[in-house]
């Protein structure tokens, strides 16, 4: 089987479901402050596009522990790595993935299946 043309088969949907406008800032290092000789040094936050599509999950894929219903699902194209921890600004909301899901049926990643947990903002 070839699963270079299912990733391709794959991108090619989320592009058509996603109307083609469906891209997301990544983040993959949030930005910090590092004090150096008693200097704050600010280091901005590293983002990366994505291409995919978003959904709220379904009553009964709620149990309450790994979907919440605050949380948010997605399938996105796997041209990117993701991992556990990224964040993603969606709606003007970030949300952090706290489980990536890949479809891997080999080594090739097709994509990706996101649960993605809003991020409490406090203060």
């Amino acid at each position: 089987m070839n699963y270079e043309q299912i990733r391709s088969m794959a991108s090619a949907g989320i592009n058509f479901f996603s109307d083609g406008t469906g891209e997301f800032d990544c983040i993959t290092q949030p930005g910090s402050v590092e004090i150096v000789g008693g200097i704050e040094i600010e280091k901005p936050e590293i983002k990366v596009k994505i291409k995919g599509l978003v959904r709220a999950p379904r009553t009964r894929e709620v149990d309450g522990e790994t979907i919440r219903v605050t949380d948010k699902l997605g399938v996105f194209n796997a041209d990117i790595e993701l991992k556990n921890g990224y964040q993603i600004d969606i709606d003007g909301e970030r949300y952090v993935m706290v489980e990536t899901r890949p479809i891997r049926p080999t080594s090739i990643t097709v994509a990706y299946r996101p649960i993605m947990r809003r991020i409490a903002v406090h203060g």
